[in-house]
């Protein structure tokens, strides 16, 4: 009986600590809850231009405002040419970034792109080479139902620069970029 007792007492004791420790250190967080999934779709026909983009994004929620992730990314431009060889270009690559909102769906935002470009300019392939992109903004989110939300962010290249060869150093033929996308 002694021994119950005892025992009892040991099993009370380690139940107030580890309610005490729980207090201090506060709960576990739920890995699921704060995952971030979503992503953009872009397409766009102007003259004999095509533009087609499909952006990807997997984030996690460090804390209510901050958020981490990678996004991933491919390009397709196309120039048609009804007197020559139709001209293509391909981007596939990620893009590491950063979130945080300022204020009610107020958000500042920081990536940085890494793509593989290819393609096809005048009959003839082009090199395959390597770009990078540092992309600074913000945007707005409108939150929906559940955490998830539709966004709409505006991006400046730091990256970019006017290259007489129409803009083949980098992907994107403006220093400023417009997206819109919906996360979950």
């Amino acid at each position: 009986m002694k021994r119950f007792g005892i025992i009892a007492a040991l099993i009370v004791i380690l139940m107030g600590l580890t309610g005490k420790a729980s207090a201090q250190f506060g709960e576990i967080p739920n890995l699921r809850g704060r995952m971030i999934y979503g992503g953009n779709f872009g397409f766009g026909i102007r003259g004999n231009q095509l533009s087609l983009s499909i952006s990807p994004q997997v984030g996690y929620r460090v804390f209510s405002p901050w958020e981490i992730g990678v996004r991933g990314t491919y390009n397709l431009r196309c120039y048609f040419n009804r007197y020559a060889a139709n001209d293509y270009f391909h981007y596939v690559g990620v893009a590491p970034y950063t979130s945080i909102e300022i204020f009610r769906g107020i958000f500042l935002h920081v990536e940085d792109e890494i793509v593989y470009g290819f393609g096809r300019w005048n009959g003839s392939s082009i090199e395959p080479r390597w770009y990078n992109s540092v992309l600074v903004g913000g945007g707005y989110r409108q939150y929906t139902y559940g955490g998830s939300y539709a966004f709409f962010m505006v991006l400046y290249n730091l990256s970019w620069n006017v290259i007489p060869n129409f803009g083949l150093e980098t992907p994107y033929s403006s220093p400023i970029s417009f997206r819109v996308g919906y996360c979950f």
